[in-house]
């Protein structure tokens, strides 16, 4: 009875954060099919560990730094992976499909260390302290990154002639 409540609110904690999943395997692996393998794999190994987790509440940036360091092997497995077409409308935080759309391909253009520390701060609303130990950086490596990552996307914005 107990696994079987454990498997019920792992699931729902799952479901709930499905979306923040794909955006960061996407945005680290740039592949969709590799995406899927990351998070498919990076989900049974939290599965699996769940009774290693101390603080039920911290679930997802414990899940993400599983899938993070999932997408990373799967990376380094595979160094040729192809562009992804499709963006997921559901990633970006704008309202107006242009903006999303323009937003999100600066955002995928940036190199993997900014592009992934963009996503857990302004599309999963991740604190700089959850993204630092989801990351295995200081916070003050996290701050630099975000600091660099922001200078990167105004230019490319201002190319775009974006406003």
């Amino acid at each position: 009875m107990l696994d079987e409540m454990k498997t019920r609110w792992f699931c729902s904690q799952v479901g709930a954060m499905k979306n923040s999943m794909y955006a960061l395997a996407i945005g680290i692996l740039k592949n969709e099919a590799d995406a899927e393998d990351a998070i498919q794999n990076a989900l049974l190994s939290a599965y699996e560990h769940l009774d290693d987790l101390r603080l039920f509440d911290k679930i997802k940036p414990w899940v993400l730094k599983i899938l993070t360091r999932e997408c990373y092997r799967i990376a380094d497995r595979r160094p040729n992976y192809t562009e992804l077409d499709d963006l997921p409308d559901a990633a970006a935080p704008c309202e107006d499909l242009d903006t999303k759309a323009s937003v999100w391909n600066a955002v995928n253009s940036l190199e993997t260390r900014y592009r992934e520390t963009i996503i857990l701060f302004y599309y999963e609303n991740l604190s700089t302290k959850e993204i630092a130990q989801i990351l295995d950086l200081s916070e003050e490596n996290v701050r630099k990154r975000l600091s660099r990552a922001r200078a990167i996307l105004r230019t490319l914005l201002d190319k775009e002639d974006f406003t």
